[in-house]
């Protein structure tokens, strides 16, 4: 009769102890959504993503304004400044830029749902911890040091040359179609665009 009481008061206190630990999960679990969904509202994510545009965005004008600088004096070069030359080649890199300020709002973006996935994991991380040792406490600090963290600002890596390209194949194209107009035939450039070839009336003929 005693082991028969014995066993079913350590049976008793076996459920009263999975009982408490579980309260205490239901607790933790409850102190880190909270902690979270306070830190890491939608706020939160959408400054994020404000912090790259704010960062790439300089950036991409900078570079596009060197490139407009560099498109200006290859023309004026080339005598093409007041052609249909300098409109072509302004809207190429006018495209060029439109497509950067596009990749750029989509890296933002990019940028506010990679911080979302950090956080969910953090938070899934968190709570199977709790569940695997029933320490709401340690959970609760984890939990703490593992926010902060994650607020921490983004590093990110300066803007690619977006328009180098560009302007460094319209300076060589000009090189090149101006050699082979001097040259009376001898050097034909790969392509002849027609557009770099110059004008008659910067062409100075004298006499035999």
């Amino acid at each position: 009769m005693g082991k028969k009481n014995a066993g079913a008061k350590e049976a008793q206190q076996a459920r009263s102890d999975e009982q408490a630990r579980q309260q205490r999960i239901r607790e933790g679990t409850s102190s880190i959504n909270a902690l979270f969904d306070k830190q890491f509202n939608d706020g939160f994510f959408d400054k994020r993503r404000q912090a790259y545009l704010d960062y790439a965005t300089p950036q991409l004008d900078e570079q596009y304004g060197d490139s407009q600088k560099q498109l200006t004096y290859a023309l004026t070069r080339s005598g093409l400044l007041d052609s249909s030359a300098r409109g072509e080649e302004a809207a190429r890199l006018q495209k060029r830029y439109d497509l950067g300020k596009q990749s750029i709002a989509d890296q933002a973006v990019g940028e506010a749902t990679t911080a979302r996935n950090a956080v969910e994991d953090a938070r899934a991380n968190l709570i199977a911890m709790l569940n695997a040792t029933g320490d709401a406490q340690g959970a609760a600090q984890a939990a703490l040091a593992r926010s902060t963290a994650l607020s921490q600002p983004g590093t990110y890596s300066p803007l690619a040359q977006l328009f180098q390209d560009s302007t460094g194949m319209l300076a060589q194209q000009a090189a090149a179609e101006r050699a082979a107009y001097y040259s009376g035939g001898a050097y034909a450039p790969r392509f002849n665009t027609g557009l770099f070839t110059p004008r008659s009336s910067s062409v100075t003929v004298r006499g035999g």
